[in-house]
């Protein structure tokens, strides 16, 4: 897969089909309801946060794992209004899952609703989370800190969709330090209208819609995970 862009950091790149995907998405929306902004990875402009009304999208999260053929990446796209996300999509084309949730309104796999899992231990939780080299390093890593403490962890390479199998009950816990906001908009709608608790690493408090670092879990485990991963 031919890379098109490439963007700070390692392995952080667009493919060609990023960019098509990006402007198929933003005509059809565009089609929709043309008076409201697209706030889209490759093309993102800054000020959009603060629209009133809003699409976010990402054409293809998880694009290292889609430019080596591993299935594990989607398409994601949210509207947000008045900084709050109303509805979202989560559509996955290889393993051929589709999440939804409107506000309020429960959050479903295809048709079929959705739940967060109920385990109440880390020692018992089944985490996903970002392992970059980027939250590996330092003295004080909080994600090795978090594997230490849990069953297990696993990079799913799309943080979306480890936020969506959170919400799916596949994994109990989600944690990521540095996502942006069209990752996390829409998969975190999903995972609260499952049961989920979405907190910000950083306050410990209930996550903005375009929050960088998050902990998502039913929510005796968010916090629970929330107080280790920030202890002194």
């Amino acid at each position: 897969m031919d890379v098109v862009t490439r963007k700070r950091g390692r392995a952080n790149f667009a493919t060609a089909a990023d960019h098509a995907a990006e402007r198929a998405i933003i005509a059809r929306l565009r089609e929709k309801e043309p008076d409201v902004p697209v706030l889209a990875e490759e093309s993102a402009t800054k000020g959009l946060r603060n629209a009133e009304r809003l699409w976010v999208v990402d054409p293809i999260d998880g694009t290292l794992n889609f430019s080596r053929g591993i299935p594990f990446y989607c398409v994601v796209i949210a509207y947000v209004e008045e900084g709050k996300v109303r509805a979202a999509a989560v559509h996955a084309p290889r393993t051929r899952e589709t999440f939804t949730a409107c506000q309020d309104a429960g959050a479903f796999r295809g048709k079929t609703r959705i739940h967060v899992s109920q385990t109440g231990k880390l020692s018992q939780a089944l985490a996903t989370a970002s392992l970059s080299y980027r939250v590996m390093r330092g003295a004080d890593a909080k994600m090795p800190r978090l594997a230490a403490a849990c069953a297990g962890m696993r990079d799913v390479g799309s943080a979306a969709l480890g936020m969506t199998y959170v919400a799916d009950g596949r994994f109990d816990l989600f944690a990521h330090q540095f996502l942006s906001p069209w990752d996390v908009a829409g998969p975190s709608l999903i995972a609260r209208e499952a049961g989920a608790a979405v907190l910000s690493i950083k306050t410990g408090g209930d996550a903005n819609w375009d929050e960088r670092a998050v902990v998502i879990g039913n929510p005796a485990l968010a916090r629970a995970a929330i107080a280790l991963i920030n202890r002194a």
